[in-house]
């Protein structure tokens, strides 16, 4: 599918409750201490489509974050993650999300170890975010990211910020066991294939030029990135059993092919507008379209994609009748993907929601949002995310997702049409 995501926001039961304690610590061996966990409870909407799986899921998560800092210019981070599932052994996991040395002098900084590196603008899609891997267990959207070797050295010249990055070691894609929703009927398997001859132990590479100009008195923030390695985006090949009946395809192995990847963004402020795109060139080997096909992926080729919108932010437009200090934003973007419908999720679709902020003590914040896919108009989704400080040390969120997807050529929509969803979280932290 294409983006699809619709979501239903009903109530059903979450208890979350977090913990999170700090401890500042005095400088030398001991650390500063940060702790940040959550319970959480995720209600599916509709009857499983899989007898294994089950409608009401709880899981509790716990990310801790120690910080060393010594002399004026060295700093240590390690924040490990864990999650434990009450439903799918896969979800329940754990990362190190950041082990990471950082040193710095006044237009220098080199971090290394293991790291998260954000690259996007846009809202409904980070087409060029490339360097961590998806934790897709963690969320459909794709936003959770596991934790990435690197050497990352930053540079600030008058010309813009320079970066460099080296990627020993590859992190491969998780996803939902047989337990677990948000699945299509074919299990994903943990023995994944690769083009390049040393796996996981291949090396990646990336540059990155970032810039912020004023035009016209409006702030303009330009980048430009150069990624080249192994593809972050395996894709699915079948595995064939010879059973009684014939040959079946009984599950899915993940490829990690090579690629080259161009990726631009552009965000721009003019008053109360806020513009936003992200383009990108992504090309692979010419022999791996060859040697997918004969593992039964067809439609593999370069391609370019792009997507790009506005969010225009309506400031007080309730204050003056009801006293209100809520602020409204009104996001639209358009998806694009060359690839059309054979291998792309967001190949022409528009996403439009409405961020609501408060603008009150506790922070409290709604976005809500539909993506229509254009080409199969039964196919959509709607997504819910919420958040409210409830005291000094405990946040509540509620997110949820609808999928809809009417048409079995959208093969990605359709096999996630039964699994709507609303999740409640209590985060604890300081």
């Amino acid at each position: 599918m294409k983006r699809l995501i619709t979501i239903t926001l009903q109530s059903s039961a979450l208890i979350a409750l977090s913990v999170n304690a700090s401890t500042s610590a005095s400088a030398g061996l001991m650390p500063d201490l940060a702790l940040q966990g959550a319970v959480e409870g995720r209600q599916f909407l509709q009857e499983a489509q899989f007898p294994q799986q089950e409608d009401s899921v709880l899981s509790v998560w716990a990310e801790p974050e120690l910080v060393w800092e010594w002399g004026d210019t060295q700093r240590l981070t390690f924040k490990p993650f864990y999650r434990y599932d009450s439903a799918d052994d896969e979800r329940s996991h754990g990362d190190i999300r950041e082990l990471m040395w950082l040193t710095y002098g006044s237009s220098w900084e080199v971090r290394a170890g293991i790291g998260k590196v954000f690259w996007g603008v846009t809202e409904s899609q980070h087409l060029v975010d490339v360097i961590n891997q998806t934790d897709l267990v963690e969320a459909p959207d794709g936003e959770e990211k596991l934790g990435q070797p690197m050497v990352h050295a930053t540079w600030l010249h008058e010309i813009g910020t320079l970066e460099a990055f080296i990627l020993p070691g590859f992190r491969e894609r998780t996803f939902a066991g047989e337990k677990g929703r948000l699945r299509s009927a074919l299990l994903v398997s943990d023995e994944a294939a690769y083009q390049a001859a040393e796996e996981k132990e291949h090396v990646d590479w990336a540059l990155r030029w970032s810039r912020s100009f004023e035009v016209a008195e409006a702030p303009l923030d330009l980048s430009a990135a150069w990624f080249q390695g192994t593809a972050r985006d395996p894709f699915l090949t079948p595995e064939i059993t010879l059973t009684g009946g014939g040959p079946q395809i009984t599950g899915l192995t993940p490829y990690y092919p090579l690629q080259r990847q161009l990726g631009i963004t552009a965000q721009a402020t003019v008053d109360a507008w806020l513009w936003k795109l992200e383009v990108l060139r992504r090309d692979f080997d010419d022999h791996v379209a060859a040697d997918l096909k004969t593992l039964g992926v067809a439609g593999i080729k370069d391609y370019s994609a792009a997507v790009g919108g506005f969010e225009y932010t309506l400031v007080g437009p309730f204050a003056e009748r009801w006293d209100s200090a809520l602020d409204v934003g009104l996001l639209l973007e358009y998806q694009y993907d060359q690839r059309g419908n054979d291998a792309a999720m967001a190949q022409n679709d528009v996403f439009a929601a409405t961020r609501l902020a408060f603008n009150d003590a506790d922070s409290s914040e709604i976005l809500a949002g539909i993506t229509q896919d254009l080409d199969y108009s039964g196919s959509r989704g709607v997504m819910l995310e919420a958040s409210t400080r409830l005291t000094d040390f405990t946040t509540l969120k509620v997110n949820g997702w609808m999928f809809m997807a009417d048409d079995q050529e959208d093969t990605l929509a359709y096999s996630l049409r039964q699994d709507d969803y609303i999740e409640v979280s209590l985060n604890i932290f300081y």
